[in-house]
């Protein structure tokens, strides 16, 4: 009896570790939490721009009484609030503990029947624990839902294997339109040549957003796709440049798109060079999973686990409770030669226990290991798996995503600069006080006011506007470009400023000025 249930035993002391963090984290901050609780709360009662406005959130969580917090919904679709609709049931602190309990125990669960599946070797579940420790406690303490979404793809995967199409669709399609990046499971369905699959998954996600749509609004959905999306996408969350995403993205921004006062030692300021870097990157990547997933001897969960993989690689946004997912190519080189299973252990240490919050003021190219990690498990992946590489598919890609980017080559010309020549922190406001503009910021602790010694003889409103978030002097658009803009100004008969979020995260304002000439 007892050698029946030994290929469990490493689960045991995985679900003692989730336990214990479940246990600590109830004394910890809500974290990121409280963005999904309060965000989905309000959205579900129709307040999407409140909820997508990052000060308006903050200032709603403060008047409920709670305080020491600051959160974004910015990262999450609408669909977000009905997956945390049950738990919008209880105070937020219960909420928290049971979506944790939650997440982890279905997660547990699901790696319980992958061992059975996929024939897992203790070894490996036992050293689980101990590889994923960060990304394990991180999800706990922030409260975050990567545990909840590892199980619905590893679930989905083997649901279709089982030819289970319409389970593998649903659950597939749950993680879809929840955080939208495993849309390129689509991407290995079609080169696995499983449409069927695919009009499934397709299907469900129209079915997922129309009851989102019914119970969200329509606007909300409108307002994500068009407004918020294309930023959240530019990795534009709440530091446009950070390194702490540590992706190539945001390395390549940091190369090449110059910033006076968050980039001003780009290598070389050049848009076109940052988009046709993102291009090659991209279409290497997708060349090589389609690679991977056309070999005839190549297994299928390898191929599945290079997709999501890839998938973490193309995100400009990355964090330590997403690296969870990367159990996934762990599991996938399991059956393989050791020397490939051995050499993924040795990356994913470092990947998930550098501190890369400790790299700030490192040189750039010092500061992105995690990234040259999950590139380097990629390339462990790709050759375990015998990739068929195509350079016609390779050229293709790069046709294809220069086609979608030729808008991004060469940005339209802005006439504006920083009105002040340091960073500033998350700026809601401004005012005129004693001749003297002033800024007010938020943070974890509320509201603050800030002079900035800037001298303001006189000011008027009267001769400038904002409309169709574009700054008019005189009814003339002296702007064209798509950060947001408010509270215009005309200050000293010659200054024009405003607040604007360009090259910062959406809603994350700071101080514009254009000089009348």
């Amino acid at each position: 009896m007892f050698k029946r249930y030994a290929p469990y035993y490493p689960l045991l002391l995985l679900a003692v570790l989730l336990a214990w963090f479940i246990v600590k984290a109830t004394a910890a901050p809500f974290g990121d939490y409280a963005g999904y609780y309060f965000g989905s709360g309000a959205l579900l009662h129709g307040n999407y721009e409140q909820v997508y406005d990052t000060w308006s959130l903050n200032v709603l969580i403060a008047q409920k009484g709670y305080y020491g917090i600051f959160v974004s919904y910015t990262p999450f679709p609408p669909f977000t609030s009905i997956v945390l609709a049950p738990f919008l049931l209880f105070p937020v602190a219960v909420s928290k503990i049971l979506f944790n309990v939650f997440s982890a125990a279905l997660f547990v669960w699901v790696l319980a029947r992958a061992v059975r599946y996929f024939s897992l070797p203790s070894r490996v579940l036992w050293l689980v624990p101990v590889i994923f420790f960060i990304p394990l406690r991180n999800n706990i303490f922030f409260g975050q839902a990567y545990l909840l979404l590892f199980a619905l793809l590893l679930e989905g995967y083997m649901a279709y294997k089982k030819d289970k199409s319409v389970v593998a669709a649903l659950l597939w399609g749950v993680a879809i339109v929840f955080k939208l990046f495993p849309l390129l499971i689509l991407f290995f369905l079609l080169a696995k040549k499983q449409y069927k699959q695919v009009a499934y998954c397709v299907a469900v996600c129209a079915i997922l957003g129309l009851i989102s749509v019914i119970l969200n609004g329509f606007a909300s959905w409108q307002y994500y796709v068009f407004t918020i999306f294309p930023r959240a996408n530019s990795g534009e969350l709440n530091d446009s440049y950070t390194w702490l995403f540590q992706s190539a993205f945001m390395l390549g921004k940091n190369l090449f798109v110059y910033d006076a006062v968050q980039n001003p030692q780009a290598v070389l300021n050049s848009m076109p060079a940052f988009v046709i870097s993102m291009v090659l990157f991209k279409a290497l990547l997708l060349a090589c999973c389609v690679g991977i997933t056309i070999h005839k001897k190549a297994a299928d969960f390898m191929a599945f686990a290079g997709w999501i993989t890839a998938s973490m690689l193309v995100s400009p946004n990355g964090s330590s409770y997403s690296l969870i997912l990367l159990l996934m190519p762990l599991l996938a080189l399991a059956t393989c030669k050791q020397v490939y299973l051995f050499t993924a252990m040795a990356l994913l240490v470092p990947i998930c226990f550098i501190p890369v919050a400790a790299l700030a003021g490192k040189p750039l190219l010092l500061q992105f290991p995690r990234l040259y990690g999950m590139i380097f498990l990629f390339v462990v992946l790709i050759i375990a798996a015998r990739m068929q590489f195509s350079i016609k598919l390779f050229g293709a890609f790069v046709a294809l995503l220069l086609l979608a980017d030729a808008g991004k080559l060469f940005p339209r010309p802005d006439t504006s600069n920083y009105l002040l020549s340091q960073a500033l922190p998350f700026v809601y406001e401004y005012a005129i006080k004693e001749n003297q503009l002033v800024y007010y910021y938020w943070d974890d602790k509320g509201s603050h006011e800030t002079g900035t010694g800037y001298a303001v003889q006189d000011y008027s409103t009267s001769a400038v506007q904002i409309k169709n978030n574009q700054v008019y002097y005189k009814d003339k658009p002296l702007t064209s470009t798509s950060d947001r803009k408010k509270q215009v100004m005309l200050v000293n008969g010659k200054d024009i400023i405003y607040l604007s979020d360009k090259n910062r995260g959406f809603g994350f304002y700071t101080l514009r000025g254009i000089t009348l000439k």
